[in-house]
């Protein structure tokens, strides 16, 4: 399994002999490079050099810096990892409202139901939930009515309590933009290793936001985060932990479902975006494959 290195008392980042060497508190640890997937700098007194970051760029791994509220704010990713990457772009700006209004439905839809699962895994009562899917099916192409929001402000309440608002600068907001932002990285990670560009979104289109083709793909892994949350929810108090950052970062190696098959997050995410590549050579948004949650399984082992 590949694994994230979390710097939270790191003085100083060092490359030696193709290894991460993380120097703490007097203590020095060591990683192998070839097995990180991604780093996130959580102290602001961490030292590295432009070299420490072009090694692990080079490796294919992404680099997560955060706040003094341990939130992730910035990150750096592997550039020119793809043989094609302006024939891919050149592809994204051609892409039809067509085929970006039908790409949106099924990520929308595939959102939804992906956050009735959660409430289902969550214990709420199938007979409370019908309705989700009720507006799941009233989807139209683009989601021209908004049912995405509709969905939204019916699940949080039912997942996080009546009195739930996301605008809130509450613990479990806190928790939930920590998760999103990790699964955000990777998504981006991902986007970027097979050449695309995500300024270019398929439905966010916010011309200051460099990653909208990201929040569009991220959008049906964003309750596995949401299950995560509530299922440690026993373990958040006023303020995230390093406990608790460690736990919503893992949420890369969560397994879920896609094309019928049982794999981690980060796996799927690679088979996300490389169907969505599919998809559009294509010109068939039915090709695209969307990871489905199912329940938590921090002992999952993958079939290999």
């Amino acid at each position: 399994m590949w694994r994230t290195v979390i710097v939270n008392n790191g003085e100083k980042l060092l490359i030696r002999n193709n290894w991460l060497i993380v120097y703490s508190n007097n203590n020095e640890h060591q990683v192998p490079i070839e097995d990180i997937y991604a780093v996130v700098i959580d102290n602001h007194s961490t030292l590295f050099s432009v070299s420490v970051m072009t090694t692990l760029a080079q490796a294919g791994v992404h680099i997560l810096f955060c706040d003094e509220k341990h939130i992730p704010v910035a990150a750096s990713f592997p550039l020119n990892t793809h043989y094609k990457p302006l024939s891919v772009i050149n592809r994204q700006f051609n892409l039809t409202e067509e085929f970006k209004n039908d790409i949106w439905s099924r990520i929308v839809k595939a959102k939804i139901i992906n956050q009735y699962k959660c409430l289902h895994y969550c214990g709420i009562e199938k007979s409370k939930l019908e309705e989700l899917l009720k507006i799941s099916d009233a989807i139209t192409s683009g989601d021209k009515n908004n049912r995405e929001a509709v969905a939204a402000k019916k699940y949080f309440k039912m997942l996080f309590g009546c009195t739930f608002k996301r605008s809130d600068n509450d613990i479990t907001n806190a928790a939930l933009n920590y998760g999103y932002s990790v699964v955000r990285s990777s998504v981006c990670k991902t986007l970027c290793v097979y050449g695309f560009n995500c300024v270019l979104g398929v439905h966010h289109i916010n011309q200051s936001n460099p990653f909208n083709l990201a929040d569009d793909i991220m959008e049906p892994l964003r309750p596995l985060v949401d299950l995560l949350v509530d299922e440690n929810c026993d373990n958040l108090f006023e303020t995230l932990t390093k406990e608790n950052r460690r736990t919503l970062v893992n949420v890369v190696n969560l397994p879920v479902l896609i094309n019928e098959k049982k794999m981690r997050v980060r796996y799927a995410i690679d088979v996300y975006v490389r169907s969505l590549v599919t998809a559009i050579n294509e010109n068939n948004p039915d090709l695209l494959l969307i990871p489905q949650i199912i329940p938590v399984d921090e002992f999952f082992e993958e079939d290999v």
